[in-house]
């Protein structure tokens, strides 16, 4: 099956220096073991034991390590951390040096009340209440026993569908106040906006997000300052819908907004992202396609290794941000390209992040490329600068 890869990469780099040059490590499997910690509980709290799974190179020696949270899908009615796609990912990005946990959540009971709008969405708060505290406890662990050697300034989180819907809301909802009225009363019913889940006094925030086959209630919770994500989904997805409907085939009472809603929020306000479509596909295609799963483990790893591996410089460092013009965007036969400040290189790349098209050792401000033997579709133009103060910048454009 083909597939659409959506690219936008701003400038991301560490708050700390530590990762700044990774080398081979969080991007190829560097440790061929891992250790699997069974049934750690993270959470006792609202009368119930939650527990995790937690993953962990064998017989590595760093002092500190990210972590990468994921839960598992199931309609917030069944499914557990041992999922297959959860357990993989987990265990592919133990052996990139990596922690990695697969948490279990709150599930509603009784089938029946997903049917019923405020105890779906009460569920779903309170599974999101849970992944804040399966967040907060390595936090909590960093700070006391230290157990986990886990760097704090990188925790990754997200999920396989209904674990993908928790950990959106967890990245993009900010604040009570930003929820419908609706989904207020119920927030405040169950804790607040940061729940009571346990693991108090300790921050909830992550710093990127996986989110397969997932979505939010409201796709404007993404806006300008929103943090990364990495996207998949297949474009006829009804049970969490690729555009913006009632959540199961319209069974459940509560909109759900899957990618095809939120992308064009993520390009219109500049958000670090990558997004994988596939097309005609339904809900969840990678959980029985092999080379599906592959690319999303490949290219989630490349994804969350240059937030923190791709640069040295600090984001404090970077001044300004060039004024670009692409013309004629669509284009045919030939792109146009002017820019204030003059670029060291410019790269076209495909839909799967290849260079199609390359400029280095540029001279002046205006470039021409010819487009005529590329292929029709979406491309992205990425320009760069040999004066430092001056950001990467990355357009988009379309060869028709």
């Amino acid at each position: 099956m083909k597939t659409r890869l959506y690219l936008l990469l701003i400038l991301a780099t560490a708050s700390s220096q530590l990762f700044a040059q990774c080398g081979s490590r969080y991007k190829d499997m560097i440790f061929p073991n891992v250790t699997v910690t069974s049934d750690v509980t993270y959470s006792t709290s609202n009368s119930t034991t939650l527990k995790m799974d937690i993953y962990e190179p064998t017989g590595d020696t760093a002092s500190t390590r990210p972590v990468l949270i994921m839960a598992h899908g199931g309609s917030f009615i069944g499914g557990d951390k041992t999922e297959s796609v959860c357990a993989q990912l987990c265990t592919n990005y133990a052996k990139r040096g990596y922690v990695a946990a697969s948490i279990n959540y709150r599930l509603e009971g009784n089938p029946l009340n997903m049917l019923d709008s405020i105890k779906a969405i009460t569920i779903v708060l309170k599974s999101i209440s849970d992944g804040k505290s399966a967040v907060r406890f390595f936090r909590k662990d960093a700070a006391t026993t230290n157990t986990y050697k886990i760097d704090t300034n990188w925790i990754f989180a997200g999920g396989n569908s209904a674990g993908a819907v928790t950990y959106m809301h967890v990245m993009y909802l900010d604040s009570t106040g930003e929820a419908p009225a609706a989904m207020q009363g119920i927030i405040n019913s169950n804790g607040g906006f940061e729940g009571n889940s346990g693991n108090d006094g300790y921050s909830s925030k992550i710093q990127g997000v996986m989110n397969l086959a997932g979505g939010l209630n409201v796709p404007e919770f993404v806006g300008p300052g929103s943090g990364p994500s990495f996207n998949a989904q297949g474009d006829q997805d009804a049970t969490v819908p690729y555009g913006c409907a009632n959540a199961q085939g319209g069974a459940t009472p509560v909109r759900l907004c899957g990618l095809g809603a939120i992308e064009p929020l993520y390009v219109q306000y500049n958000v670090n992202h990558v997004s994988i479509v596939y097309p005609g596909a339904g809900h969840v295609p990678w959980q029985s396609n092999a080379g599906e799963m592959t690319q999303i483990d490949t290219t989630s790893a490349n994804f969350f290794y240059s937030l923190m591996c791709s640069s040295s410089t600090s984001i404090h460092d970077v001044k300004f941000e060039a004024n670009i013009m692409l013309f004629p965007n669509p284009a045919n036969t030939q792109l146009n390209l002017h820019t204030s400040v003059q670029p060291s290189s410019v790269a076209i790349l495909n839909n799967l992040g290849q260079t199609v098209l390359l400029q280095n050792n540029i001279e002046g401000n205006n470039l021409q490329f010819n487009t005529s033997t590329l292929a029709k579709g979406i491309y992205l133009v990425k320009i760069e600068f040999a004066d430092r103060n001056y950001m990467t910048a990355i357009r988009k454009v379309v060869i028709e």
